[in-house]
């Protein structure tokens, strides 16, 4: 199943869209839902690391494939804190990926 999330992360229960995948659906991220991309920063004094968000790191441990919306990131000036493992897509990707799932879920 493709599961489709237009929404930031921090304003759903995404944890409820986490318990429903599995290894065999994959997620695009359109609109806001590319927050659940960003990668989190952590600092100390000396150093300033960015990690995936703990959001991210569940589906990462679940096998889904991540993909975002390539003009979707740009538009939010996203480009460098998205996570290596989402895949940014465009228009015509995307029409591609919801061709090759029978069901679809938009969240």
């Amino acid at each position: 199943m493709l599961f489709s999330i237009f929404t930031s992360p921090y304003y759903t229960d995404i944890w409820s869209l986490i318990n429903l995948i599995n290894k065999k659906d994959e997620i695009v991220l359109l609109q806001n839902g590319i927050l659940l991309a960003h990668k989190s920063i952590c600092t100390n004094y000396t150093n300033t690391i960015y990690r995936d968000n703990i959001y991210l790191n569940r589906i990462k441990e679940k096998g889904v494939n991540v993909f975002a919306l390539k003009d979707d990131v740009i538009a939010r000036g996203m480009t460098q804190f998205i996570s290596s493992h989402v895949i940014q897509i465009t228009y015509s990707e995307f029409v591609k990926l919801t061709a090759k799932h029978q069901h679809y879920f938009a969240w």
